[in-house]
């Protein structure tokens, strides 16, 4: 099967992860490189967070390096112009007025379940799903998110096809399966395990069943229960056509005192399975035929399933889920 992407379309429609919201404090502006294109993300000091093109329309100046958040505005570190959480520009000084075009093209953001969201649509249409509740995350039982990121030289359909790829858990993981499943319906993907690795925690080697729910082509909810109780995430960003930022994440649900310690411990295994991942990952060749095997999973119907996030879509709305300002 072909890799789905071109030259117009070289990235995914959906839902993507560019931060978690404790690292996007009011008052927070940062630098973002995704989608290969410099974008700025900024909080206002009453807590509104917003993505946008990066650069002023003004002079050029990149507003992640130097720009300062004034109120409910981001304003340029060159000549003072300032922008609201919608891209337009409410004050320039030294004018009268704002010039006409003076606007930042922003990008569609959701903030849910603890995490900034932006929407990528290469046509520019509107968001087509969304991103659901974590309901587990509004009760006390559930800890904070213990959170981490890998910057990873691969391309996003090597992440996703851990969704089928049965195979490589006992080779890479030593994760052996005992029953492993996949259901792919509309924008979600589901794997559903159960096995055992070889960590003994104390009482002896337990099973551990997993459910993992890919919401859109780049973010991944795993329901896990074993020796603890825990929900992980997964999601990945590309930064460009060859590089990609892997989010992770873990609350666990409070048995002890010491549940925050062990959602960093998990953080911490989680790590060290990715780093299993990557080093595989980064020195990979994409197959667009792969020469399949029994038992290696359902890697063509996952890939059809992929491949819905590069199809074109009407979009009455051109443009609106990077300017809806």
């Amino acid at each position: 099967m072909a890799h789905p992407t071109d030259d117009r379309h070289p990235f995914a429609r959906g839902w993507f992860v560019v931060t978690f919201s404790d690292d996007a404090a009011p008052g927070t502006v940062r630098p973002l490189r995704y989608f290969g294109r410099d974008l700025v993300l900024f909080r206002t000091a009453g807590g509104t967070v917003a993505v946008a093109d990066a650069h002023c329309p003004h002079r050029g100046a990149h507003l992640g390096h130097g720009g300062t958040i004034d109120g409910e505005g981001l304003r340029c570190p060159n000549h003072g112009f300032c922008f609201d959480a919608h891209g337009a520009c409410r004050d320039a000084p030294g004018h009268a007025a704002p010039p006409d075009g003076a606007r930042l093209r922003r990008w569609t953001v959701q903030e849910r379940n603890g995490i900034v969201f932006v929407w990528h649509d290469s046509d520019g249409g509107p968001p087509d799903y969304a991103i659901p509740p974590i309901a587990e995350l509004e009760t006390p039982e559930w800890t904070r998110w213990s959170h981490s990121r890998l910057v990873v030289k691969t391309q996003p359909r090597e992440i996703v096809e851990n969704v089928a790829d049965v195979a490589h858990f006992a080779v890479v993981h030593r994760f052996h399966i005992d029953e492993f499943a996949n259901e792919l319906t509309g924008h979600t993907a589901t794997q559903t395990t159960r096995g055992h690795g070889e960590i003994d925690w104390g009482e002896g080697i337990k099973p551990v069943t997993t459910t993992a729910t890919y919401h859109g082509p780049a973010y991944q909810v795993t329901h896990l229960a074993g020796q603890l109780e825990a929900i992980l995430i997964n999601a990945h960003t590309p930064i460009d056509a060859s590089s990609l930022d892997l989010f992770f994440a873990v609350s666990v649900k409070v048995a002890s005192p010491h549940a925050e310690a062990i959602g960093r411990a998990y953080v911490d295994a989680i790590r060290k399975g990715f780093y299993e991942d990557i080093a595989i990952w980064e020195h990979k060749r994409w197959r667009d035929a792969p020469l399949l095997c029994e038992g290696d999973g359902p890697i063509g119907p996952l890939r059809r399933w992929y491949a819905q996030f590069f199809a074109r879509r009407e979009s009455p709305d051109a443009d609106r889920s990077r300017d809806d300002g």
